[in-house]
């Protein structure tokens, strides 16, 4: 079926002559044939062909895994109060019931996703009840982390420390023994985690030990784990190593607002005053910029963007052909993407730089949700948190997405008059100040 496979992919064979041909040579007769194929499809940026071999998938093996998971995907993962999030993972649980003999980590998804209900809801005793529920120690260790977060946010501080402290000693026992590369990484996390909640409660000196060992175990260029070490030298009264660290952090973009604000008492606590701060910011900040041009001279190219048409919230179609001439900043995000989340304020300063630039454009994609239609949802996050910003919606059907070969989110396309993608980025990092001066300078350099 090699051959098939490559004649599909490639646009030579439509997905339905290819079923047919796999049929008479008795291929494709088990899941792990679709599975195969799919595979293939995906790895060719065939969105189509994955969608459709899905689909046949789940009819032909309606008690199968690919039944199974797009029942867990349209019905239970998505958001819920706990009471009808407990209803749908009850009636997926009876259609589709847990292999004893054999562990699936979906399942585990699924109790971690009653367990986050609760932690929305503020409920810690239902939240641990289910967290506990979660078979893998790996994969609970991730959750107890996040719901600790989540706990914390509530101000609970008791919940989120024991959720956290459990968290971390799962991630020890779990990571060593792990064949997932990022395990180690996911330890980090945890001690980073409970570093930083032990800072908030003011336990300085237990958690500078584990800002310690964060940081000298090759973490010393993250930008998170850097900032927290500096902080914790800073409030265990070492002001001049903690000003070293943060003035890296600034001079390379690095810096979030937390960092940037407690800049000025740590300068006074390690010179004995604030006398020439100000010159000694300033020179931060040209450091900074001049740190930023420097990359994006490195990073800049140029490749064919795709046109595209799409709607907006309003129901305005926006074409990419009628915006010939215009630099365009396209933003493919979601609202459950917390990274996507965490960059709009910065994306919103850099909206309001332009305003009242004719040339430039900012076209906010909305991708990849989970719910048949995001316009309400959509719409509220937007007026709730008062963006000013165009969204366009991105489906399956229109699937601007795929054609842009996006891989995770949030991602930025900055194309040039021509219609040129001229420079990528995905992710987000740092500070609101040195994304605005990134962004600014990928505009600037293409005019």
């Amino acid at each position: 079926m090699q051959l098939t496979y490559r004649l599909l992919f490639t646009g030579a064979l439509s997905l339905s002559a290819v079923l047919a041909t796999a049929q008479e040579k008795n291929a494709m007769t088990t899941e792990k044939d679709y599975q195969e194929a799919i595979r293939a499809a995906y790895k060719n940026n065939n969105s189509n062909a994955v969608d459709s071999l899905v689909e046949v998938a789940i009819a032909r093996f309606p008690k199968g895994a690919f039944a199974r998971n797009d029942f867990y995907n349209k019905q239970v993962n998505i958001q819920l109060p706990s009471a009808e999030k407990l209803k749908a993972y009850n009636k997926w649980i009876k259609a589709f019931p847990e292999p004893k003999d054999s562990a699936d980590i979906v399942y585990d998804y699924a109790r971690s996703g009653i367990s986050w209900a609760y932690a929305e809801e503020n409920n810690p005793k239902q939240n641990q009840l289910w967290i506990k529920r979660i078979k893998s120690q790996e994969y609970r260790a991730i959750v107890e982390v996040l719901d600790g977060s989540r706990f914390l946010g509530h101000k609970d501080t008791v919940t989120a420390e024991k959720l956290i402290r459990a968290g971390v000693a799962d991630a020890e026992k779990s990571y060593p023994v792990s064949k997932n590369p990022m395990a180690k990484n996911d330890y980090y996390h945890a001690l980073n985690a409970l570093s930083s909640l032990l800072y908030k409660r003011g336990k300085y000196a237990e958690a500078l030990q584990y800002a310690t060992m964060i940081y000298n175990s090759g973490n010393k260029n993250n930008a998170d784990v850097k900032k927290n070490y500096a902080l914790l030298l800073a409030a265990n009264n070492k002001p001049d190593s903690a000003l070293a660290l943060l003035s890296e952090l600034i001079s390379s973009g690095q810096a979030d607002s937390e960092a940037r604000a407690k800049l000025p008492a740590i300068y006074a606590a390690a010179k004995g005053s604030d006398a020439g701060y100000t010159a000694f910011a300033a020179e931060l900040e040209a450091a900074m910029r001049k740190h930023i041009q420097e990359q994006v001279k490195k990073d800049i190219l140029s490749e064919t963007a795709p046109v595209f048409t799409l709607k907006d919230l309003d129901g305005n179609t926006v074409s990419t052909a009628d915006l010939k001439g215009k630099i365009l900043v396209l933003d493919f995000w979601a609202t459950w993407c917390g990274p996507c989340k965490r960059s709009f304020p910065a994306m919103q300063k850099t909206v309001n730089k332009y305003k009242n630039d004719p040339n430039v454009k900012f076209l906010f994609i909305d991708t990849w949700e989970r719910v048949p239609d995001p316009s309400t949802g959509v719409r509220k996050f937007i007026q709730d948190n008062h963006y000013t910003f165009q969204v366009l919606l991105d489906d399956k059907s229109t699937g601007v997405v795929s054609q842009f070969n996006v891989r995770g989110i949030p991602a930025k396309f900055i194309i040039d008059g021509a219609g040129n993608t001229r420079f990528k980025l995905t992710g987000f990092s740092g500070g609101d100040d040195a994304a605005v001066e990134e962004l600014s300078a990928m505009i600037e350099m293409i005019r």
